[in-house]
């Protein structure tokens, strides 16, 4: 079960948006395959690209920020949250979790070939 608030549901879709598009568009266009090629530097620039396009996104939907009231014993306490969050965490932040986590499978990937 996935658990989201307002747009946080569009930040894996955001960090694979560019990987579909472009290596499509470098596919058809100029004939290179992103997955299929020798040199990785493509698809790590694409993927980085997704990142960056969550992270701005993210920053984009999350700058306003909503007053949430509890209260408590002591009286009402006020915390600003943001709107838009995947599993608690905002938005902005999934484009930095998602491109380590890729780059930690390339590097698990890339030390279990030799």
């Amino acid at each position: 079960m996935i658990y989201y608030t307002g747009l946080g549901w569009l930040s894996l879709l955001l960090f694979i948006a560019p990987l579909i598009v472009l290596g499509l568009i470098l596919h058809r266009g100029f004939g290179i395959d992103v997955l299929g090629i020798e040199s990785s530097w493509p698809l790590h620039s694409i993927m980085l690209l997704g990142g960056l396009v969550t992270f701005a996104f993210g920053l984009y939907v999350n700058r306003e920020k909503f007053e949430e009231t509890i209260y408590e014993k002591s009286g009402p306490v006020r915390n600003l949250r943001t709107k838009h969050t995947l599993y608690w965490i905002p938005m902005q932040y999934w484009g930095a979790i998602f491109c380590l986590i890729y780059f930690a499978f390339f590097v698990l990937r890339s030390t279990k070939r030799r």
